[in-house]
């Protein structure tokens, strides 16, 4: 064959796998706008409500409120890479919605990284249920009983 003949066919197997890439690209960035709608939804429907009326202090002490009994565990998930803010807030919102995860207590987001502490149902594999939710593969990088580092593999790679 002469190089004139693999010129076009080669071409065309480009060009195939671009329009297969940009559909790719385009069916995570459907699911990306989703998780952000969510996510904007849940965020408007944390703030506080308007007061009707003032608010008046006690005079008095309050009584002393028995102790709440909290059987949920502490969690923390570490998810890596997140080179967008987008991106961290599909890691969040599917944490959120997760049946185990009782709340996201604390979210730190830093670099191309995010830690999220949770407070879990005792009893929760989160990993499995993060593996069933996620709009993303991932890969457990270290697990602890506590805790569990993951490194998400996006459509595009790592970055």
């Amino acid at each position: 064959m002469s190089e004139d003949e693999e010129g076009p066919a080669m071409s065309q197997e480009q060009v195939e796998g671009l329009r297969n890439s940009a559909a790719e690209i385009s069916r995570e960035l459907k699911a990306l706008s989703s998780q952000v709608a969510s996510l904007m939804a849940a965020v408007e429907s944390l703030s506080p409500p308007q007061p009707t009326a003032p608010v008046v202090k006690p005079t008095t002490e309050p009584a002393p409120q028995p102790e709440e009994v909290d059987d949920g565990l502490e969690m923390t998930v570490t998810v890596s890479p997140l080179p967008e803010l987008a991106m961290a807030a599909v890691a969040e919102t599917t944490l959120r919605g997760l049946p185990g995860v009782r709340q996201v207590k604390v979210v730190k987001r830093e670099g191309d990284w995010a830690r999220f502490t949770l407070d879990v149902d005792p009893g929760t594999d989160l990993v499995t249920q993060m593996k069933a939710a996620m709009p993303v593969a991932f890969k457990v990088e270290e697990a602890t009983e506590d805790s569990v580092s993951l490194a998400l593999q996006w459509a595009w790679g790592t970055s």
